[in-house]
């Protein structure tokens, strides 16, 4: 499933940016949001926000996000490292 968001045009121009920036600022937004929430693994959050899994880490850790590692992140964990997402 691939999920779209339409932002309108002075959004970038808001945060004074470019949109390409907008964009991955959003990305990352979405990503810390859904993984504080507990609906994503570090791993997938990492993906949402297209950066590596220790960059996302590191976000994590300089916003003070607890990071607690449960049976669940351990065992999707094992099955990505053993290619079966």
């Amino acid at each position: 499933m691939s999920v779209t968001l339409e932002i309108a045009d002075d959004f970038a121009r808001r945060l004074e940016t470019q949109p390409q920036a907008a964009e991955a600022e959003l990305h990352l937004e979405l990503a810390v949001a859904l993984y504080r929430a507990g609906s994503l693994p570090v791993s997938r959050a990492a993906g949402i926000a297209g950066i590596s899994a220790q960059e996302f880490t590191d976000i994590l850790r300089q916003r003070r996000v607890p990071m607690p590692y449960s049976l669940a992140d351990l065992e999707h964990d094992i099955a990505y490292a053993g290619g079966r997402r």
